[in-house]
């Protein structure tokens, strides 16, 4: 969880007392614990496991920017982008060869956790879709392409931040 969040939390859980919503605040310094948020998990049933996405250094850090920029987790985001690709809503473009990279930006790996169920059935549907789209599609490319998509307007912002002033 992030410093941020941890903070902005702290302050709802105060916020929630001030108030009288004592159950409320008890709920949201629950999450606050060491391990909270797995709470959350059981109780829906839902488990996750990780995915590991191997993308370049420049890119992963991009890309968490671009997420904290838009107050989101990198997993919920391939999460939403699973759900809209079985849903039809998107679909992931044909991947494209990596153009040359600086050698010092090395290859790392991303981990993002999405519910064990969603990754089942998207892995179900890769053959339909690679015969439907025309080229392999795979759940890691899937991933990425969805958070590159998600996030575009914020990695363009955070592109144009970065480049000198002409």
């Amino acid at each position: 969880m992030s410093r941020k969040l941890r903070d902005e939390l702290t302050t709802a859980a105060a916020e929630l007392r001030e108030f009288g919503r004592t159950t409320s605040a008890q709920a949201v310094e629950a999450i606050l614990e060491p391990g909270g948020w797995t709470q959350l998990r059981e109780q829906e049933g839902a488990f996750t496991t990780n995915l590991p996405l191997t993308t370049r250094a420049s890119e992963r850090d991009a890309l968490t920017k671009a997420a904290d920029m838009k107050r989101r987790t990198l997993s919920s985001l391939v999460t939403e982008g699973y759900r809209k690709v079985l849903a039809g809503e998107w679909m992931p473009p044909k991947p494209t060869r990596a153009g040359r990279h600086d050698p010092s930006d090395s290859r790392v790996v991303l981990n993002v956790t999405v519910e064990d169920s969603l990754r089942q059935q998207l892995r179900g549907n890769f053959p339909h879709l690679s015969e439907q789209l025309g080229y392999r599609v795979t759940e890691g490319g899937t991933a990425l392409a969805y958070l590159r998509h998600a996030l575009k307007n914020e990695l363009a912002k955070l592109e144009k931040a970065q480049k000198p002033a002409e």
